[in-house]
């Protein structure tokens, strides 16, 4: 899967998570995911400086929240990608194509929406991806373990942690 792919995964998984964890944020959603695609240690070295300037606190959670959503995605993504190489290199690609036809159908629900981000556009269907389903459980498990790795190395306290692992293996669990 390639950069465009990347993109669309990150910004749709982040938008899932901060659709329901601070809603109040999408209106710059658009504006933060498009400055953290174009570099994101700059984004998330800003926010570290920030959360050190406001202290904590509830406006810093909804401040930090894009950033630190979007930073996990992508770390999800990675992993995700690398086990599917791993399965390309075994004889199957049952995960790449879960990914693909998982995109897709989030791709052509996104178009729907007045959101001011145009959807990066999809591969074409294969028959593989027509079979996609859910994760299994281990590779669920996985992307519980790569998420609270990358949102503990954000420096995103426990409660944060949980609560943003969670939004983030809900949003891979959602069929639209």
């Amino acid at each position: 899967m390639g950069e465009d792919e990347r993109r669309e995964f990150t910004v749709t998984t982040a938008r899932r998570v901060v659709e329901s964890l601070a809603p109040e944020e999408l209106p710059a959603f658009a504006a933060t995911s498009e400055a953290f695609l174009r570099d994101p240690e700059r984004l998330l070295a800003g926010r570290r400086r920030g959360d050190e300037a406001l202290g904590s606190g509830i406006d810093t959670v909804v401040a930090l929240l894009s950033p630190a959503a979007l930073a996990v995605a992508a770390a999800v993504y990675d992993q995700l990608v690398d086990r599917a190489g791993d399965a390309v290199v075994r004889g199957g690609d049952r995960v790449l194509s879960r990914l693909r036809a998982r995109f897709r159908r989030r791709s052509e629900v996104d178009s729907d929406d007045d959101s001011a981000t145009e959807p990066v556009t999809a591969e074409p269907e294969t028959a593989e991806s027509l079979t996609a389903g859910a994760l299994t459980d281990e590779q669920r498990e996985r992307v519980r373990e790569v998420a609270e790795a990358r949102a503990r190395a954000l420096g995103l306290t426990e409660d944060r942690v949980r609560l943003l692992v969670g939004a983030i293996v809900d949003s891979l669990d959602r069929e639209d």
